[in-house]
């Protein structure tokens, strides 16, 4: 059986509070800019998202390399690279789901209905043909995906997904490799 180190411990630990620290931070601008876009009517402007995954590659560009400089001399792997910046990201979606729950639920609910109606406006538009009725199917389909509980999910998987996306190309800028000398 392998010993861990108490070194590997504190390393650990220090990397899971490094992580959660700047997820609330990417989580709290994320829900600024969210409840701004909201006031100003753009919610449903899918553009209008993009500066959220910048706000989440900034988070996590800047959490990593804080980590990488505050608890580990300067020096982070690849691998560790990669999981403190996944880990921020994905400690941020958690978040992030938690917030989507409550701000689709108790906030905005009547965003649901017009999400609803921009996608039966795409439906029309892009199948001018159909009938009401197939339309109609179409929507009763979409709005399984759109309740409050379903958007946590989504939140979820769409936020470990980029995370992960984005954690293995921030792991190659980040990392820094002890060098030896012989």
């Amino acid at each position: 059986m392998e010993d861990i180190s108490n070194e590997e411990i504190k390393a650990q630990k220090s990397m899971n509070s490094n992580s959660i620290y700047y997820a609330l931070i990417i989580s709290a601008a994320m829900i600024v800019y969210g409840l701004i876009m909201y006031v100003a009517g753009l919610s449903l402007n899918k553009y209008m998202s993009y500066p959220s995954y910048l706000l989440m590659i900034i988070g996590m560009i800047v959490g990593t390399i804080a980590y990488r400089d505050k608890y580990n001399n300067r020096f982070l792997n690849y691998g560790k690279s990669f999981t403190s910046s996944f880990l921020i990201g994905l400690y941020a979606s958690i978040v992030g789901a938690i917030w989507v729950f409550i701000f689709f639920k108790f906030i905005a609910p009547e965003l649901m209905s017009q999400m609803l109606e921009q996608a039966r406006e795409k439906i029309i538009e892009k199948n001018p043909n159909m009938s009401e009725e197939q339309i109609q199917m179409a929507l009763s389909y979409a709005k399984k995906f759109m309740s409050p509980v379903m958007m946590i999910f989504w939140t979820l998987f769409g936020g470990a997904f980029w995370s992960a996306i984005f954690s293995l190309i921030i792991a190659i800028f980040v990392k820094k490799e002890e060098t030896t000398l012989i």
